[in-house]
Parts: C-alpha cells; structure tokens; sequence
C-alpha cells in the first residue's frame, strides 16, 4: 500500500493499513512492526503516538463491528513492552569483535582513492558519473547553534567541465562543502530535478567513528564510496538505481528502518540529499585535521560486504 502524504487523505489512508492489519487477525505487537515500517513510507513520517493511536483505534473499530458484549476485548490493546538497545551495543553485537580502519578500506578499494587526498573529489566524480550528467554543490552555509548548515542552492555544474575547474583549484570554505549525490537537470536543486536515483546516504554519527567504519564495511550493501565528514560521521554511499523517485523513496526508507538500530539516520531518504565533498577541509565542528576525503570507491558495487 502507498505511504500516506500530507494533504493527501494521509490519515485516511494510514488508518486503512492498520486497519488491514487488524483483519488479518494480527495482535497488536505483531502488527505494530509492520505499521512503524511503513510509517517509514509516509511523508512526512507519523509520530510514534499518532501511529499507536491509529492502531488502537483500528483494534476499537474491529471490536465495535465484532458485536462483542463482555468485560474484556478479544482485540487487546495493550501496549507492547520494547526492550531497547542503544545503536553502540547494537553496532556491537552485529559485529561480533569485527574491526577495520581507513587503511583497510583503501586497500580493498576496487578504485584506490589519490595518494593526495585533495584529488578526491575528481576521483570522484570520474568514476560515479557520466560527462554531461550536471553535478550541485554548496559552500556556503549559516551557524545554527555552532553547527553549520548549507545555505542556498550552490552551483550545479557539467561533470568534465566541474572536473577541469577543480584540477585547478578545489572550492574552500570554514565550513568545508556539500555535494549532492544524485544528478540535476540543472534547473533547480529539489527532489523533483534529480535525473538520476542513483545514490542513497548512509550516516550515522550517534556512535564512535571506529564503529561507523566497521559497520559500514562489514554491511551487505552495494556501497560505491565511503566519504569522512571531517567531523564526527561517515558517509557511505548506496547505490539504489532506482527507476523513479517514488521508487527511489520506497526503497531506501525499507533500508534506512532496517538500520535504524544502528543509529542510522532515517531522514536522508529523497533523493536530492547531500553528502559531503571530499577534498576540502572544514574547520567549523571539526573533528581532527577536518579533511573530508574519500576512504573507498567502487563503481559497481554488489550487495555484499566490503570486508
């Protein structure tokens, strides 16, 4: 069933899939999981109160229809008791001892990254995209309680002609750079310009980087390249080639729920997302040296892991 949009008989059409669940005579726990991940779909996403008070009051409707007279409800709507695992116990266990470091990524790379980490990005982009594919990326940005976000729509730029601009020099800014993963048509930076539903991000900076590394290799995802933020989390890029962007949508939120114990964050699922640029340096929230640079690369990914 269709995730449910704002403005769109979004609550009609939630209430309908919980209440699809309740006639397949499922309890609430186990129809609860089903609902979170479809909520996954929804845009914007329900809270988790609003999409227990759609499940109960699925669970109420059904036993109204029932007829049932007595004291207690065929249709229970207790609410489940959750045992959670916080994302660095949870990193923890799927790994299983399992460590490797930025060497290790390099040296399985099927594309090494350049020995001088300032050609990163040219590395980069000759080997994910096509010349004539249009690539955006910003620099510009704003401090919003010292963390600083991009600002504006950047500049969108033919891939050879990008790649001839920054043998020259690479863009500079205090706060590093973002580059979109996906490629534009060059007439704006929204979801509705992507040309290509190529990439999805991978993040996660809710636990030490050491894991996140480790993780990420160690995921059965087809991941084209691992980026370092210059801060406290990795990039990982997944490649989806989807053929649309309702597609696109679909898939990486199932994706993004199935990581979501890791501590991966579940809002970078449209696809005019940014990364980070590699081969720039950024100073504000830096972690380190600050260099964003490019630790993997592999054009053709398959859904395995690296190590």
């Amino acid at each position: 069933m269709p995730g449910a949009v704002s403005g769109e008989s979004g609550h009609n059409q939630t209430f309908a899939v919980a209440c699809k669940l309740v006639e397949l005579g499922l309890t609430l726990s186990e129809a609860w999981p089903l609902l979170a991940e479809y909520n996954q779909r929804c845009d914007p996403s329900w809270s988790e109160s609003q999409l227990r008070h759609k499940l109960q009051d699925a669970f109420r409707r059904a036993h109204a229809r029932s007829g049932f007279v007595g004291t207690r409800s065929p249709f229970r709507i207790d609410r489940p008791r959750e045992v959670k695992i916080d994302p660095a116990t949870g990193t923890e266990n799927f790994l299983k001892g399992f460590r490797c470091n930025d060497v290790d990524l390099w040296e399985t790379s099927p594309v090494r990254p350049p020995d001088d980490w300032t050609k990163d990005a040219l590395a980069l982009l000759e080997t994910l995209y096509w010349p004539g594919e249009q690539i955006n990326f910003v620099t510009s940005f704003q401090l919003d309680a010292k963390k600083a976000r991009p600002s504006g729509i950047g500049e969108t730029v033919e891939r050879d002609a990008l790649i001839a601009r920054w043998r020259k020099q690479m863009p500079r800014s205090e706060a590093g750079g973002w580059l979109r993963m996906n490629p534009l048509d060059g007439q704006g930076v929204a979801d509705s310009n992507v040309t290509a539903f190529r990439f999805a991000l991978v993040e996660c900076d809710s636990v030490p980087l050491d894991l996140q590394m480790s993780l990420l290799a160690k995921l059965p995802l087809p991941i084209a390249a691992i980026l370092t933020s210059g801060g406290r989390s990795l990039h990982g890029w997944a490649r989806v080639n989807a053929d649309n962007a309702a597609d696109y949508r679909q898939t990486v939120a199932r994706m993004l729920a199935l990581l979501g114990k890791f501590g991966v964050d579940g809002k970078n699922k449209n696809p005019s997302r940014m990364s980070r640029l590699p081969g720039v340096v950024r100073r504000i929230g830096a972690e380190g040296d600050g260099r964003q640079r490019l630790l993997y690369l592999n054009p053709q990914p398959t859904q395995k892991a690296i190590l």
